[in-house]
């Protein structure tokens, strides 16, 4: 079993220190029917909030095939994104989609895992060094080198063993893979070893709050903070967490900035729309209050069951269903007899619902009639909730009790 970098083994400590750990554990399979090579190795990475590394696990697979058996563990009172992936000398082979480990203290059975086939984009690896992310593609006779900041295209040049591309202009900027790890140097300043991690491309994170009106922007490693309209923006280079209870804090002290995330709704002071976290930014004398991430993200990528319609129930035994689509904007589901989609849109003003197209299947009147109150009823929505039971509600403007109410299937 390969080792992690000292750094990394010490932040992985700290933070899963911080609270009672939980065991998770799971199987990985693939549907092809292609052997794994020998030398394939598992990776399993759970991370917080800002890729805040949570947990992780690696182990060669010895010749043993899929299906995969894994553990680890993670700290209660915190959700994780976690992702697998099948590597070979560093380059990913197969990559699980990103699976959300919800917030609890009792142990977790994910089941099986199944991997995708890992096309890339560009990029053929994703690497850790200590505390450090770089991207490496190849093509012909070079590499390219992406750090936070530079990209780096370097030759290949003779090595002992493995692979080495250097910079032709400074011997102390270099690659080197050695099989499942790598070595890499940047202006003469030697890196830790590098290890492969599951790919993940980057999404800005944004946070903002009212009086005063400050927004905050985390991309590429950088936070940029606005602290009020028409003020110069404050920057700084985003540290590694820590945990504090079940908050991530990230303090900048070189820019005397500390921001604080909280995995609690948070809904915005002027229009309620919810968001997933509540955000808090100490910055010189000013402590400013406010929401951070997507609206979306409480939506998308779950399927809701509507127990209530306008607040009659719905008929015993049936199925009425919601599921929201992030890219495409289009909510689908189960109408009770026939299966719909719709679009909508949603902004920090609210969320609209498009008229539904639906099949043409013919159920029992009572179920026919269901049906087209529920259509009726999307149509009017102009605000969403989330309960403090994890209920989905649904609003129009003009009432105060939800038109919709509906729970996470399963």
């Amino acid at each position: 079993m390969l080792r992690l970098a000292a750094t990394s083994l010490a932040a992985l400590s700290l933070l899963t220190t911080a609270a009672t750990a939980r065991p998770v554990e799971g199987t990985l399979t693939y549907l092809a029917r292609i052997a794994l090579p020998a030398g394939a190795e598992v990776v399993i990475e759970a991370r917080g909030l800002q890729d805040t590394p949570l947990a992780e696990t690696r182990f060669q697979t010895g010749g043993k095939q899929v299906p995969l058996a894994f553990a680890l563990t993670l700290p209660d009172g915190v959700n994780a994104r976690l992702r697998a992936a099948v590597v070979l000398d560093g380059q990913p082979l197969w990559v699980s989609d990103a699976i959300t480990v919800p917030a609890g203290d009792t142990p977790v059975a994910l089941g099986e895992i199944v991997l995708n086939s890992f096309q890339p984009m560009g990029f053929a690896s994703t690497l850790r060094c200590g505390d450090t992310r770089l991207r490496v593609g190849f093509f012909e006779d070079r590499a390219v080198l992406e750090t936070e900041t530079d990209r780096l295209i370097l030759s290949q040049v003779p090595a002992a063993s493995g692979a080495k591309f250097a910079d032709p202009a400074d011997e102390g900027t270099f690659y080197w893979s050695r099989g499942d790890t790598a070595l890499v140097s940047l202006a003469g300043t030697q890196l830790p070893e590098c290890v492969a991690v599951p790919p993940e491309p980057d999404q800005p994170y944004r946070a903002r709050g009212t009086e005063p009106f400050w927004s905050l922007t985390i991309a590429g490693g950088l936070v940029e903070l606005i602290p009020n309209i028409g003020m110069s923006p404050v920057r700084a280079r985003l540290p590694r967490a820590g945990l504090n209870g079940a908050d991530f804090v990230f303090d900048m002290y070189g820019a005397g900035m500390v921001l604080r995330l909280s995995e609690t709704i948070c809904r915005d002071l002027m229009t309620g729309t919810p968001y997933p976290q509540t955000v808090s930014v100490t910055w010189q004398e000013a402590e400013l209050q406010g929401c951070g991430g997507e609206s979306i993200d409480l939506l998308a990528g779950l399927e809701w069951q509507v127990e209530d319609i306008e607040g009659a129930g719905i008929i015993d035994s049936s199925r009425v269903t919601l599921e929201f689509d992030a890219a495409s904007r289009r909510l689908a589901g189960q109408g009770g007899c026939n299966r719909y989609n719709a679009a909508f849109d949603l902004s920090g003003e609210g969320l609209s619902i498009g008229p539904a197209a639906a099949t043409r299947m013919a159920c029992a009147p009572a179920l026919m009639e269901q049906e087209q109150r529920f259509f009726a009823t999307l149509a009017r929505i102009s605000r969403f909730d989330i309960g403090p039971d994890g209920a989905l509600l649904l609003y129009a403007n003009d009432r105060q009790e939800p038109l919709l109410t509906a729970r996470i299937s399963g």
